[in-house]
């Protein structure tokens, strides 16, 4: 887990880790991590509306991982997929590491700076317009972008985000999602 906890690091900056799963995520992974979320949550006494917000954005992170894994020669690269759940101070953190096709990098950034740029209610706009439109610009891997709008939304705080450049053609892309535990 080392080079993937290396990318995370300067994300992570003090944050008490409470799960980690690193490689390709299945159905029955998530299946299984969101019970696992649950209990610790309990653990921390985490209220109702919070700990729905967590896992809700927990859902969108494992899907993120699993949908948009890259998977073109995905064996040769040491680094794997990666979700983190972890706490700092009253605020929980939810961070995802991926590697991506570094072409897809100005497109996923230029996503990130319009969503980050949003205000909440427009976010919540731009969210039921998103789920309205019968034709939506989808990626090639069947998303409209639906996934970090949501997340934003629901976190209500910008989503953070780092490229590492691995070499020519894949990067690993670093995802980090604050929700306070107010």
């Amino acid at each position: 887990m080392g080079k993937e906890i290396a990318f995370l690091n300067g994300m992570m900056d003090g944050d008490e880790v409470l799960l980690i799963r690193e490689g390709l995520i299945t159905k029955s992974d998530i299946l299984q991590i969101l019970p696992e979320i649950e209990i610790l949550l309990d653990k921390h006494n985490t209220g109702k509306i919070i700990k729905r917000k967590i896992v809700n954005i927990a859902i969108e992170s494992v899907q993120n991982l699993q949908i948009h894994a890259f998977l073109d020669n995905a064996n040769s690269y040491k680094q794997k997929p990666l979700f983190v759940l972890s706490k700092k101070e009253n605020d929980f953190f939810i961070s995802i590491g991926n590697l991506v096709n570094s072409k897809e990098i100005p497109y996923l950034k230029d996503k990130l700076v319009k969503i980050n740029s949003l205000k909440d209610d427009e976010v919540k706009y731009l969210y039921s317009v998103i789920m309205k439109q019968t034709f939506v610009k989808f990626s090639d891997k069947g998303g409209a972008g639906l996934g970090l709008v949501d997340m934003k939304k629901k976190s209500g705080h910008p989503l953070q985000y780092h490229f590492s450049v691995i070499d020519d053609s894949v990067s690993y892309f670093v995802l980090k999602v604050k929700i306070p535990n107010e």
